[in-house]
């Protein structure tokens, strides 16, 4: 039982991981007005990190807000769930205190379309994540293999993941 929460844990992490970067990325490359450079790629850095350790931990109730709204009622339960399973467990501790390295993370942007996002007309982005990161918690390290498609949506100037829509299937 423990062994599949890892992986869907890590699935979930690696989902968010791949919005938060494209997001960053877009803004990056003119989307987001006149502000850019340094002090921007900064800011952005610091969000994805927030959401990856969020992600990647699943015991952060804010992690749903990363999430469009009809996908957040799911994820706020499994967050609970797994909140409750490491509280049982005496793991809660490692968890909120894991740490994170992303520097083997290749993340491609394979597809980009339009579809319908809580009734309004949306970007939405297809992202492949590819190679490896490294999860501490505690004195263990372990190195996680990435291979996972990533669909996002641009909703209301900021961009959520989605697991539903999904416009190339």
């Amino acid at each position: 039982m423990r062994e599949s929460n890892s992986i869907s844990m890590i699935r979930i992490f690696l989902y968010g991981v791949m919005a938060l970067f494209l997001a960053g990325s877009i803004i990056n490359c003119g989307g987001g007005g006149s502000s850019s450079g340094p002090a921007q790629a900064k800011a952005q850095t610091a969000l994805i990190q927030d959401y990856v350790a969020k992600h990647g931990t699943m015991v952060d109730t804010s992690l749903a807000d990363f999430y469009v709204a009809d996908e957040q009622p799911s994820i706020a339960a499994a967050i609970q769930k797994t909140i409750a399973e490491y509280i049982a467990g005496g793991g809660l501790e490692k968890l909120q205190n894991a740490t994170f390295d992303f520097s083997n993370l290749q993340i491609t942007v394979v597809g980009e379309k339009e579809d319908y996002v809580e009734d309004s007309p949306t970007k939405i982005f297809k992202v492949i994540v590819s190679g490896s990161y490294i999860i501490k918690q505690g004195n263990n390290t372990e190195t996680i293999q990435a291979d996972e498609t990533i669909i996002f949506a641009a909703v209301d100037n900021t961009w959520k993941v989605t697991e539903k829509i999904n416009p190339w299937s």
